[in-house]
């Protein structure tokens, strides 16, 4: 077997329900990952791409947790949903263009910190908006 370019972790750990850090599975990670196996599947990425369930990430109350490791390095995302796992396969392994995945990444130096998930007056956090003006800036400058 060859190496996939992809490898998404979504993190499967399960911890008492009086636990303040939450847990994963208790915010939906089952079905997230059953998700992101049957869109692995419907876009024919069997040998691109995989999809598997980890143990506990670390990142906690940033659940529910993704990990992707590609050619770009280790990534982590949370607070994920199927919007933001459709986002996942669509920006990081199908390569279509798209900004709405960015505010879900986890700062390396600080996993916990999901202050880009904070909305505006627009509904929207305040990386996707930076994400969307780095666009314009790339746009002006061909």
């Amino acid at each position: 077997m060859k190496q996939p370019d992809h490898l998404i972790f979504v993190c499967q750990n399960m911890r008492d329900t009086a636990d303040p850090r939450g847990s994963c599975m208790a915010r939906g990670s089952r079905e997230l990952l059953e998700h992101l196996k049957g869109r692995r599947a419907k876009e024919g990425l069997k040998t691109r791409l995989r999809v598997m369930g980890a143990t506990c990430l670390g990142a906690c109350e940033s659940g529910i947790v993704a990990l992707v490791v590609d050619g770009d390095g280790a990534t982590f995302y949370g607070r994920m949903d199927r919007a933001s796992a459709d986002a996942l396969l669509d920006e990081r392994v199908l390569g279509k263009g798209g900004a709405a995945l960015c505010r879900h990444r986890l700062p390396p130096e600080n996993l916990l910190d999901v202050s880009a998930l904070a909305e505006d007056e627009d509904g929207r956090g305040a990386e996707a908006d930076a994400a969307e003006e780095d666009q314009g800036d790339q746009g002006e400058a061909t």
